[in-house]
């Protein structure tokens, strides 16, 4: 066990000194409410970034927006983190979007949708680009799949993962369904856009989702979460999919700028994570048997060039949402939704040799 006690960890980046940083989306607070009762979303400043190193560990940046349900369930806030000298950069996910591109997370949560940097301690974020605007401006998926009347809004944006990449960042926009690129001057720009697959429903499935009973086939949006350079200089982006959560329906995507994206692999379910470890690619899934499994049992895949897959791990994960491979360890944030405070698991970062 490498990290404990983590609230609601995220995405980990590694910088060149062998400093393992974490995403923590925080457990919400009491800024604003966005509707009453036990299922009330709630907003305030408690996400933060931890910093581990040498077996310790400290929450070097704090305050940065958050917000969940009640008991610091379903949280949002900080998806993911890179370091460079004493700047941090910190990607927030949204929550809300209006057709405008803005938020209605209120004064806490006006940072969120963006890139942000801010130094260490009391964060003070200073917005990099603003990914609900750009989807508002240009909607590259243009709204496709169930839409608005099964809870689909034809506005959507959540940045979820980024990498360096071409002197700026390529972004993974999980709302928008798209792969965004953030230049060095803030201006984002669009490198692909992922199509919806259709699955087909039964009566049970359709229910467990909160879907209509008689509904027998869905357009399931991609839902890209995920973002690694490969050793072949493309972008490799991973699937969580949409509701119902389809087990063996995600796929992973191969990207190069200024050409049609491709399916590099397929077959996966609900992949939260993706990090290349030389020539294979390691595929982390939050939910090996789907996202509507209560035990959110996880799963950690080994894809070799030649398409030959091995089981790293299949024990002992739960819903686990991040991903790192650094001077041959592997570093998983497990129990990704899982809140500090409180009984029961909370998030944690593990390591593995590579």
């Amino acid at each position: 066990m490498l990290a404990t006690n983590l609230d609601n960890p995220r995405k980990l980046f590694v910088d060149g000194g062998g400093a393992l940083y974490v995403a923590e989306a925080g457990s919400g607070g009491s800024d604003k409410c966005l509707s009453t009762g036990a299922n009330a979303t709630c907003v305030g400043l408690s996400g933060a970034v931890t910093r581990v190193v040498e077996g310790r560990q400290r929450r070097v940046v704090t305050g940065l927006p958050s917000w969940a349900m009640p008991a610091a369930t379903d949280a949002s806030g900080p998806a993911a983190v890179l370091v460079r000298g004493r700047t941090f950069f910190v990607l927030l996910q949204d929550g809300g979007v209006r057709p405008t591109g803005a938020n209605v997370l209120g004064v806490d949560g006006k940072a969120a949708g963006k890139l942000v940097t801010t130094s260490a301690g009391r964060a003070r974020p200073v917005p990099v680009a603003d990914f609900a605007r750009f989807e508002a401006a240009h909607n590259p998926d243009h709204g496709a799949g169930p839409g608005p009347k099964l809870g689909n809004p034809v506005i959507d944006s959540d940045p979820y993962a980024f990498v360096p990449y071409g002197g700026g960042f390529a972004v993974a926009d999980a709302g928008a369904n798209d792969l965004l690129w953030v230049s060095p001057n803030g201006k984002v720009s669009l490198l692909a856009v992922f199509p919806t697959q259709t699955v087909k429903l039964t009566k049970a499935v359709a229910t467990s989702v909160g879907l209509p009973p008689k509904l027998r086939s869905i357009a399931v949006q991609s839902v890209p979460d995920s973002v690694a350079v490969g050793p072949d200089g493309a972008l490799y982006i991973g699937e969580l999919t949409g509701r119902p959560f389809p087990r063996g329906r995600a796929r992973v995507w191969r990207v190069v700028p200024g050409r049609k994206p491709t399916v590099y692999a397929s077959g996966f379910t609900n992949i939260s994570d993706l990090a290349f470890d030389g020539r294979d690619l390691l595929v982390l899934e939050i939910a090996a048997k789907g996202l509507t499994d209560p035990k959110h049992a996880g799963a950690l895949i080994r894809l070799l060039p030649s398409g030959r897959r091995v089981v790293v791990v299949d024990r002992g994960l739960v819903a686990p949402t991040g991903l790192a491979v650094a001077r041959g360890r592997i570093y998983i944030s497990d129990c990704g939704v899982c809140p500090a405070q409180g009984p029961g698991p909370h998030g944690r970062v593990v390591s593995l040799a590579g």
